[in-house]
C-alpha cells in the first residue's frame, strides 16, 4: 500500500524537475546516477570478498603463550676518562694567570669587509665608526 505511493511520488518529482533543469544540469545528474549506479558491483565484490575472510578465520581462538619475565641485566659499568689538557707552554705561548682554560687564547684574525659602493674591500683596522647625525 505505501510503496505505490511512494513510487509515483518519485515519478512525478522527476519528472517536473527534469522539466526545469538546464542540459548541463541534466548531463550532471546523469553523470553523478550513472557514477553510483557503476559502483554498486564493485561494492557487492568488497563486500562479499570481506564476508570470505571472516568466515576463514579460525572460530577457537588459540591460546597465548605466556612468556618468561625477562631476567634483569647485571649493570652496565663504563670508565670514561678525561684525556689531560696540553699545557700552554708545548705551543711556545706563556700561560696566563686569570685564564679559566689551560688552553692558550689564539688571537682572530682581521675581518675582511666589502663596501658596497665603496672603493673595494676594507680590513677591521681600518674602517673607522659613522658620524653621529642630530
Amino acid at each position: 500500500m505505501i510503496l505505490l505511493p511512494m513510487i509515483a511520488f518519485g515519478i512525478t518529482l522527476a519528472i517536473i524537475v527534469g522539466q526545469r533543469l538546464t542540459t548541463e544540469a541534466m548531463a550532471v545528474l546523469m553523470g553523478v546516477v550513472a557514477g553510483v549506479t557503476a559502483s554498486i558491483p564493485t561494492s557487492l565484490i568488497v563486500v562479499w570478498i570481506a564476508m570470505q575472510t571472516m568466515v576463514k578465520r579460525d572460530p577457537e581462538p588459540r591460546p597465548i603463550p605466556r612468556a618468561e619475565p625477562p631476567q634483569p641485566e647485571a649493570p652496565r659499568i663504563v670508565v670514561m676518562q678525561q684525556p689531560q689538557p696540553v699545557p700552554a707552554q708545548a705551543y711556545g705561548f706563556p700561560q696566563a694567570a686569570w685564564s679559566p682554560s689551560p688552553y692558550p687564547a689564539m688571537p682572530a684574525p682581521p675581518r675582511k669587509f666589502t663596501v658596497i659602493g665603496g672603493a673595494g674591500e676594507a680590513d677591521e683596522l681600518t674602517t673607522l665608526p659613522l658620524p653621529e647625525s642630530d
